[in-house]
């Protein structure tokens, strides 16, 4: 698997992420983050909070109305999307069996925010069907 780009994620649309995965809770969230890539790394400018048809704390997916509405608004906006997000109210930021069967997103970032600890994390991962690793991201 290659890494095809650094993640910058401005810290507050990273505060915005971790207050809608408290919102929603005892549910998982979900979004996605879009931007532009240069070089080797991606610039995050927007977030697209998304509604979690599941309604579930288990297993998200993301509503068709509100997902339409995210590609329209990135489309005019000239970004490309460039990580997705989603919480885990009561398990480790670490990608679950379900999520790598569920990986509609290739070539992208997958933020999973835990609520599982005092505090909230967040990790990032480079998915494919039977693995994950590590992405570089950083707060700017």
């Amino acid at each position: 698997m290659s890494i095809p780009f650094r993640l910058l994620l401005p810290r507050k649309l990273y505060d915005e992420m971790i207050a809608q995965a408290v919102a929603e809770l005892p549910n998982e969230c979900c979004g996605l983050l879009a931007g532009l890539v240069q070089a080797d790394v991606a610039r995050v400018s927007r977030r697209y909070p998304l509604v979690n048809e599941k309604a579930s704390p288990k297993l998200y997916l993301s509503e068709g109305k509100s997902l339409i509405a995210a590609h329209v608004d990135a489309r005019k906006s000239g970004l490309d999307f460039v990580a997705v997000y989603h919480s885990h109210p009561t398990s480790p930021p670490i990608p679950s069996r379900t999520d790598l069967d569920s990986n509609y997103w290739p070539g992208v970032v997958h933020f999973i925010i835990s609520l599982a600890g005092d505090c909230p994390e967040i990790q990032a991962w480079w998915l494919d069907p039977n693995d994950y690793r590590p992405a570089e991201w950083r707060i700017k």
